[in-house]
């Protein structure tokens, strides 16, 4: 792996120059959606609460935002709080080298460090096999209802993937569909 600082920031930690170089990782990253990340803009739904990131020097190589929220286990079941994972990035020079195992592990330590019982993701199927990797479950047969980007209320078609972050996965709801209440992070 090449040699990386880690770092968790509060969003308020952040100032503009900090967002502008999340930004063009960001932007790196997530290539075909790059012009969500414009004017310097580090988040593309919900604002992180806090931001886990690799830098190589002064340089974002790898990050992931983390925001504490209750999904509704629907129709009646219990709510539960989870770290809601998103803005997974790796910058594309880095793929390959164990930065985006490194930044999972490092996810997944800021969850304990929270006191959050779960680490929620979703994702497309096509990088499942990463989360999985990386310690994740995938929750099958639950559908998530959730407020995208473009402020619509849908159902995601990816995975659901869950880390029980130091607790048991026993604990999970047995629900088939949950309500995320919010923005994706």
């Amino acid at each position: 792996m090449t040699d990386v600082t880690w770092s968790v920031s509060w969003e308020t930690e952040l100032d503009d120059a900090a967002h502008a170089s999340l930004a063009a990782l960001l932007g790196r990253a997530y290539a075909a959606q790059s012009v969500r990340f414009g004017d310097g803009r580090s988040w593309a739904g919900a604002r992180p609460e806090l931001r886990v990131i690799a830098r190589a020097g002064e340089t974002p190589v790898a990050h992931a935002g983390i925001i504490r929220r209750f999904l509704r286990a629907l129709p009646d079941g219990p709510d539960v709080l989870v770290g809601d994972v998103g803005l997974v990035a790796v910058d594309p020079g880095q793929h390959g080298h164990g930065v985006g195992r490194a930044l999972m592990a490092q996810v997944v330590a800021t969850l304990v460090d929270l006191d959050v019982p779960f680490g929620f993701v979703s994702c497309g199927p096509d990088v499942e096999g990463f989360y999985r990797a990386a310690g994740w479950t995938r929750l099958p047969g639950v559908t998530v209802h959730l407020i995208d980007t473009h402020h619509r209320t849908r159902v995601d078609p990816g995975p659901a993937m869950v880390h029980a972050a130091g607790r048991s996965l026993s604990a999970w709801p047995a629900a088939r569909m949950f309500a995320r209440d919010g923005q994706l992070v």
